[in-house]
């Protein structure tokens, strides 16, 4: 018989197996169906859960340049211009910018004094109109103040600092002495999104703390926000912003990329989740490999016959393994399915955008063929060794 009619009455023999033997089949077709739905749903999930972790990555991408002085300059010239924060808020992808430095060696009280002598004394910032909005300060009373208050003597303090002073509400202009400057406090901060310092702090304009108090030098610090993924550009234009004449004047520091971790946490996610597919695989071959040798136990009459009418051993494997490989092809078409509404129903449930490899669909049922196909090899092994004579004379 030549290759080509052998091979088709091999393939019929094998739908004919698969096809009277139903039950056997289906337990087959479903061992290998589940195999290969964990598979390929592991890859859908996988890939889902990788897309939804680099989205969140990506919100939460940090978003802060922090801008400060090389040198310490000299006297009391400033490190910024005077305009630095506006030429910085002219670079496209900056949403807030501001410059904030911690004023030493000031004594903050009010008259009659309501800070015991001794205790601790807050802080003093000096700021510019745009910490607040790097902050994300909520004033609950009174105002922040603006570009018309930039060398005016005015403050900003906390909450809690104002409970400490006895200060209930701005709306008398309260009076609170730096020192022995005198400083009217407009507003009181509730809350942050950002640094908590302003609810513990007085906060003055930054020329008014300029030329009443000692200068920053490298204290003074910018902090630049910029939109999402805009950082490292935005960065590399800060220096030519602020100093056109001298490019190494400020040190820039960009936020962290995470990709680093991001790719960590994808790699780990996929080697766990790899890790449960394969064991599903590895169980489902096991099963399969078991039912497929109970089969050939079972038709021990069946294949001693057709060993007698001529068959030899090369076409009872061929015929086993075909029949396996059927089972397989059809369990990893069930399977692949299953995997699709699988990937939809969990991304659905989580909210996350369901990323399907579109090789995948290929790959299952491919798979479900080589699951087949090894689970059956043994058993075909072992039908060929069944010798016609001691058949029949079981």
């Amino acid at each position: 018989m030549t290759p080509g009619p052998l091979r088709r009455r091999l393939l019929n023999e094998a739908m004919a197996g698969v096809v009277q033997r139903s039950s056997r089949s289906g337990m087959t077709i479903v061992g290998i169906a589940i195999g290969v739905a964990s598979f390929v749903a592991v890859l859908g999930v996988t890939a889902s859960a990788n897309g939804q972790i680099s989205d969140e990555f990506l919100k939460v991408e940090a978003t802060q340049i922090t801008v400060s002085p090389r040198s310490a300059g000299s006297g009391t010239d400033p490190l910024f211009v005077s305009d630095a924060d506006n030429r910085v808020t002219q670079i496209d992808g900056v949403t807030a910018t501001g410059r904030w430095w911690n004023v030493p060696n000031v004594t903050v009280s009010v008259n009659p004094p309501s800070i015991e002598p001794g205790s601790s004394q807050p802080s003093l910032l000096a700021a510019t109109p745009g910490y607040f909005e790097l902050v994300g300060a909520e004033i609950s009373s009174g105002r922040a103040f603006d570009g018309f208050h930039t060398d005016q003597p005015v403050a900003i303090i906390g909450d809690k600092l104002a409970r400490d002073l006895g200060i209930q509400d701005v709306t008398d202009q309260p009076i609170i002495v730096l020192n022995n400057l005198r400083v009217t406090v407009i507003g009181v901060v509730s809350g942050t999104t950002g640094s908590s310092a302003a609810l513990t702090s007085v906060i003055i304009p930054a020329e008014f703390a300029r030329h009443n108090f000692a200068p920053p030098g490298q204290r003074e610090t910018m902090v630049v926000v910029t939109e999402v993924g805009a950082s490292a550009v935005v960065a590399d234009q800060l220096a030519l912003a602020l100093d056109p004449a001298n490019l190494t004047a400020y040190e820039i520091v960009p936020p962290p990329k995470p990709t680093v971790v991001k790719d960590r946490v994808n790699g780990s996610t996929q080697a766990l989740f790899f890790a449960l597919a394969g064991i599903c695989v590895l169980v489902s071959g096991v099963g399969i490999a078991n039912v497929s040798l109970l089969g050939v136990i079972a038709r021990t009459r069946e294949i001693a016959l057709r060993r007698s009418l001529g068959a030899l051993p090369r076409h009872i494997a061929l015929q086993f393994l075909g029949e396996s490989a059927v089972r397989g092809l059809l369990g990893g078409l069930v399977g692949t399915a299953l995997a699709m509404a699988s990937v939809t129903v969990i991304a659905l449930s989580q909210q996350w955008t369901a990323v399907i490899e579109p090789w995948s669909l290929v790959a299952g049922p491919l798979m479900g063929v080589v699951i087949g196909a090894a689970a059956g090899l043994y058993p075909a092994i072992r039908a060929t060794k069944i010798e016609p004579v001691e058949a029949f004379r079981r």
